[in-house]
């Protein structure tokens, strides 16, 4: 069994209208100096396989046909081999909270669309 992450990009001569908006943002928010914002998708599946080469081949066969359209994306992935069963590997379940290295929590812990309410540190006073 073999886990994929497959990561899914506009070419660079297509136009990104959610990078440009992204990258207009970023100054009001106080970043500076970030360019060239591409925004794609990001899928994660598991294959049935032991032979690297096959899943492989097969999962490049998927992008091709259907994970993107190679005409207008760009598209990589990664292959992890866990064992026979899912999840074996990985290192089982991680309990996640604030202490929580990044490194043992994963890379997409600190996602902006799992993390806290952006919001919370304002001190609105609600119905007063």
């Amino acid at each position: 069994m073999f886990k994929v992450s497959v990561y899914v990009t506009p070419k660079q001569a297509i136009l990104d209208p959610q990078g440009a908006t992204i990258e207009r943002a970023l100054p009001a928010l106080g970043f500076e100096g970030v360019e060239n914002i591409r925004v794609g998708r990001f899928i994660t599946l598991e294959v049935d396989g032991s032979e690297e080469d096959v899943v492989r081949r097969d999962v490049e066969d998927m992008c091709r046909r259907l994970l993107a359209n190679p005409i207008i994306e760009d598209y990589r992935f990664e292959l992890v081999d866990v064992g026979p069963f899912p999840g074996a590997g990985l290192g089982g379940e991680v309990l996640l909270s604030e202490d929580t290295p990044m490194h043992v929590a994963g890379e997409h812990a600190a996602s902006p669309w799992t993390a806290v309410d952006p919001y919370a540190h304002r001190e609105e006073k609600i119905g007063e």
